[in-house]
């Protein structure tokens, strides 16, 4: 039963959730900005969403992104309620000055734009935070302007939120008659099955109501019925331990009270619930923790956890868990005759307690203060202490006789509104077993009709599927053949464009290698003019002689895209052995490839040479001392990776020279052109990177291309 109670709890938290969530992504534009928010309140605000679920890291996610969608659309509505979540974010991490300045900003804008809910739930938690901040006659000013728009409306649920905020801010200031007459009207509320915080809240209520009425039995109880609550519903961190540590204070139960909130810190400490909100619970627990070690009379304990939650609070602007803290600090030095620390806390603790208003601590404060100068043999000041103290202690206990009478009062209209509502359960079971007994008998003569419609239904049913069975196979079949002969066309149409797409290929590449003839072999004239001018007639004969065997492999290889690896190769090696001839000083060159049969391997033709000579002619030739070019090659799947490296002058070197570049930015961009074409259908980008070549000392050494050439076996 519990199992069936927690699943059914944790679907209505994520129910609304979940369905903010399934939305979202359709949405656009200020409605957007709308589901955001939203989506920030349910995850931010326990208290007053549908969900009442707490995980303030992902409502921050939210709101942020609601606040940048809204800036950016200049939506006015958005950014006010993205900034009313913020407050409540930061109010739930106790950020308290920050969750007022988001609320500054987001009243008077959700008022412009007529959000009317959202503009009264930011004055409510204005109030809260006022209240939180010290400023309680504030923060029942700002209650009672709210009350009559609560009223007005059916939502008993925030209308109880309110009566119960309204109870506590006159209960701090020591008014226990105001705080019983909203008690009672909270009491009055009926709470819905899913307001897990309101059941809890009243029961803690209650037990106020019966403490101020002297009965210290009964409070018991309800701060043990508020624990039960907690416990079932599995909403409110650790708040089981930590009421029944409270209940077990009021039974002077101290070393029971003791483990009960040791529990309830470890299970803080292992909960998976945002950061912030964890320390936040956990400095709470730390403060009643501090008050039950003072009781069992260990004060050094008490001083540190007390000193941890004061510092926390104090931080945080906090003063109701300020002034707890404060007043078990001094107590406690108070105890030990440390008068200087006692003195301290003590001043503060009566600061705090005169400018919030918060009566029953200032009383507190000039008791301690009292015992403080009497221990320092000040006795002006502890008899003006004694004075103040019996003066307020004596008003406080007028208004406890007073709100006495008003707790009795409650307590019997609780019980007697218990005993009519135990009764009027009696009598609608009564009445429930004769409409039962009427509805059985109707049952059986719709039974027979039923199964008996049912029999003719399920005959028609079944022809019916059986002839719309027929009819869909004979659809299925036709649709089958439409969509066959549909494919059929399509192939066909996709292996036209292919084959055009190739045939306008082929084409490109053998324009690409008719411009790739002629510039080869005018360079290579040039060479052998060059050559005639500086050299002897024999050595002219023989260069030509290699020049014509060298242009009867390139003009047998101008037909064809691809060749092998190894005739590009020894055309390579054969235009080097050309080009060292002339070259003064002469230069060497080395060939490496290491891989698999070169003969195997189709490149495109002529595709290294231009690279080859872009070396010698702007590398080299500058260069005083013997120049030397390195190519290595090798296969890495289907990529032949090629480098080609001179140590030369360098790219900057050549530069200055000025040397003629638009040979160069000829052929190697009619080269990556070609690399292009070649890769039309390769999923392999082909790669022409230049690099530069340093020595030890950092001066230029030469220059590498490295080429990537997509390649093909025979």
């Amino acid at each position: 039963m519990l199992s069936c109670v927690l699943f059914q709890r944790i679907t209505a938290q994520t129910e609304a959730i979940d369905s903010l969530k399934k939305i979202l992504p359709s949405l656009k534009g200020s409605a957007r900005v709308d589901c955001l928010n939203e989506l920030g309140a349910e995850y931010a605000d326990r208290y007053w969403t549908t969900s009442q679920y707490l995980q303030t890291d992902t409502g921050l996610l939210y709101t942020i992104q609601a606040m940048n969608e809204a800036g950016q659309l200049h939506y006015a509505p958005g950014i006010g309620k993205a900034n009313l979540n913020m407050s409540i974010i930061e109010e739930e991490h106790n950020n308290l000055v920050v969750a007022t300045d988001y609320l500054r900003k987001a009243i008077p804008v959700l008022q412009k734009e007529n959000r009317t809910v959202d503009f009264h739930r930011g004055r409510a938690f204005l109030g809260w935070c006022s209240y939180r901040l010290g400023l309680i006659e504030q923060s029942i000013s700002i209650y009672h302007e709210e009350l009559p728009y609560y009223e007005g409306t059916r939502d008993t649920l925030r209308l109880a939120k309110l009566y119960r905020m309204i109870a506590r801010a006159y209960n701090s200031q020591g008014n226990s008659e105001k705080a019983f007459t909203y008690l009672q009207k909270d009491f009055a509320v009926n709470k819905p099955a899913m307001d897990t915080w309101g059941k809890r809240s009243t029961a803690t209520l209650q037990a106020v109501v019966y403490m101020a009425a002297g009965d210290t039995e009964n409070a018991v109880l309800y701060y043990k019925q508020a624990a039960l609550v907690s416990k079932n519903q599995r909403s409110i961190l650790a708040s089981y331990q930590y009421n029944m540590a409270v209940a077990f204070i009021l039974e002077k139960k101290y070393d029971s009270a003791l483990f009960e909130i040791r529990n309830a810190i470890a299970e803080i400490q292992s909960s998976k619930d945002d950061s912030l909100y964890r320390k936040l619970i956990l400095t709470n627990n730390y403060t009643i923790l501090s008050d039950i070690l003072f009781s069992l009379k260990q004060y050094d304990s008490a001083i540190i956890y007390g000193r941890r939650a004061m510092l926390f609070y104090k931080k945080c602007s906090d003063v109701p868990g300020l002034l707890s803290a404060l007043k078990t600090l001094a107590a406690a030095h108070n105890s030990k005759n440390e008068n200087a620390a006692a003195l301290l806390y003590a001043s503060q603790l009566l600061a705090y307690a005169k400018k919030s208003g918060a009566r029953p601590f200032e009383r507190d404060a000039y008791k301690i203060l009292w015992h403080i100068c009497s221990n320092q043999q000040k006795a002006n000041e502890a008899k003006n202490y004694h004075l103040k103290y019996t003066l307020l202690n004596n008003d406080l206990r007028n208004d406890k006789y007073i709100s006495q009478s008003a707790a009795w009062k409650a307590i019997n209209d609780i019980s007697i509104n218990e005993v009519k509502y135990e009764n009027q359960l009696k009598l609608n079971e009564e009445r429930s077993n004769v409409k039962i007994a009427s509805i059985k008998e109707e049952k059986k003569v719709q039974l027979y009709t039923f199964i008996a419609a049912i029999a003719l239904i399920s005959i028609f049913t079944i022809l019916m599927i059986r002839n719309n069975r027929l009819k869909r196979k004979r659809d299925q079949l036709q649709l089958m053949m439409t969509e066959a002969n549909i494919a059929l066309e399509k192939q066909k149409r996709e292996q036209e464009i292919a084959q055009w797409q190739q045939q306008k290929t082929e084409l490109e590449m053998q324009a690409l290698r008719a411009q790739m003839n002629p510039h080869f072999i005018f360079n290579c004239l040039n060479s052998i003019n060059r050559f005639i001018m500086n050299n002897d007639a024999a050595k002219a004969a023989d260069y030509l002689t290699k020049f014509a065997k060298l242009i009867r492999i390139v003009l047998e290889q101008s037909g064809k895209p691809f060749v092998s690896l190894e005739d590009e190769i020894f055309c390579l090696r054969l235009y080097m052995d050309l080009e060292a001839l002339r070259f003064e000083p002469p230069f060497k060159y080395e060939i490496h490839y290491n891989g698999s049969d070169a003969a195997a391997i189709m490149i495109p033709t002529l595709l290294m040479q231009p690279f080859v000579e872009n070396a010698i002619w702007h590398g080299l030739r500058g260069k005083e001392h013997e120049g030397k070019i390195d190519i290595s090659i090798h296969r890495q799947e289907n990529i032949l990776l090629c480098r080609i490296c001179d140590n030369g002058i360098g790219r900057a070197a050549a530069s200055k020279e000025k040397i003629n570049t638009e040979k160069k930015s000829f052929g190697i961009n009619l080269t990556q052109h070609r690399l292009q074409l070649i890769n039309f259908n390769s999923q392999n980008e082909p790669a022409i990177t230049f690099s530069d070549l340093a020595n030890e000392n950092g001066q230029c050494a030469g220059t590498c291309v490295d080429i990537s050439i997509p390649v093909k076996e025979t």
